[in-house]
């Protein structure tokens, strides 16, 4: 039986709903960081010496690392004990806990008390990650596989790269208007919980390990196969530097756009655009190129092209030069 078509499993609602719901999550997660990322740069020129923006931009992306690194192994546990779909629910309604004390930063233009909402979005988007992907196998058949991670990658970095750019848009047409900035992050975080209710079911796990509160429990034996698995150990390597250029690239951007090339928040949102649509086409190639199965062959040559255009872009001196490269990578 053949696989179906990507506007197939779209329109399949149980796989469609967890597309909106983890498009509006990483959407919103990004539109607020990088409210959050202007809003310190802004402060910097304003303040006297003393206040340094890049201080507080590594402390910003610290805060969204750092509940991965605390927390992943109790996100794993869950996902593992209960039926993916509830985790996924339960956590998207942290998401407007958190929204709502964002709200609350805004109104009274509190940076530190914005940059713990970061670690409260990071935390939620850390528990919901494992139960995403783990549902995948149990929303679709095996042979719908590679479509189904072309599209939740596609949409994934779709919606970082869409809520960069709409925060620095947002930033520059509302950075006055802290209400409404409150009003919009908390809208989003209410229509991604109230959309998580139409994922497809998922069944309870058939057998449930004892639950650790050791958050490094079974790392040992996790990367002891791990490293006896030749193929998952370079699928691991290569998620680790796919995740660390676009970690490094996100931080860098917005300095880049507004220091570099001297744009303002607007126009280095389209050095985002890009991104975006080269996101786009390459996640929409590789589903195709994979076809039945999922091909591990793609993942070198994505590789060596990220890494010459991220070289390339060092000799992009121009707007237009900036844009090629970055759409390429």
């Amino acid at each position: 039986m053949n696989d179906r078509s990507y506007r197939r499993l779209i329109l399949d609602p149980g796989f469609g709903w967890m597309l909106v719901t983890q498009f509006l999550g990483a959407f919103n997660d990004n539109l607020y960081r990088f409210i959050v990322t202007f809003l310190a740069i802004a402060m910097a020129r304003s303040q006297p010496a003393g206040f340094d923006a890049n201080t507080y931009l590594s402390i910003i992306a610290a805060l969204f690392v750092l509940p991965y690194l605390l927390f992943s192994g109790y996100a794993g546990q869950l996902a593992d004990r209960f039926p993916k779909r509830s985790v996924l629910i339960a956590t998207k309604s942290l998401e407007i806990f958190a929204m709502a004390i964002g709200f609350v930063a805004f109104l009274r233009n509190d940076l530190n008390l914005m940059m713990g909402v970061m670690f409260l979005m990071a935390l939620q988007s850390t528990f919901f990650s494992p139960a995403k992907y783990a549902s995948l196998p149990e929303l679709l058949p095996d042979r719908d596989l590679s479509r189904g991670n072309a599209l939740i990658e596609m949409s994934t970095f779709l919606a970082i790269i869409l809520g960069t750019w709409a925060g620095g848009q947002l930033f520059e047409d509302l950075g006055d208007q802290p209400v409404a900035l409150g009003s919009i992050v908390m809208v989003i975080a209410v229509i991604g919980f109230a959309s998580s209710f139409g994922i497809g079911r998922t069944p309870a796990p058939s057998a449930r390990a004892p639950f650790s509160w050791n958050p490094l429990a079974g790392i040992d034996k996790g990367l002891a196969e791990l490293i006896g698995n030749r193929r998952l150990f370079l699928t691991v390597l290569g998620i680790s530097w796919f995740w660390f250029l676009g970690a490094l690239l996100q931080i860098s951007i917005p300095l880049y756009g507004r220091e570099v090339l001297a744009l303002d928040s607007g126009d280095t949102g389209l050095l985002w655009a890009a991104v975006a649509i080269g996101i786009g086409v390459g996640s929409i190639a590789a589903g195709r190129l994979s076809g039945h199965k999922v091909e591990l062959g793609l993942v070198p040559i994505g590789s060596v092209g990220m890494g010459l255009c991220a070289m390339l872009l060092v000799t992009a001196d121009s707007f237009r030069g900036a844009v090629i490269c970055l759409g390429a990578l």
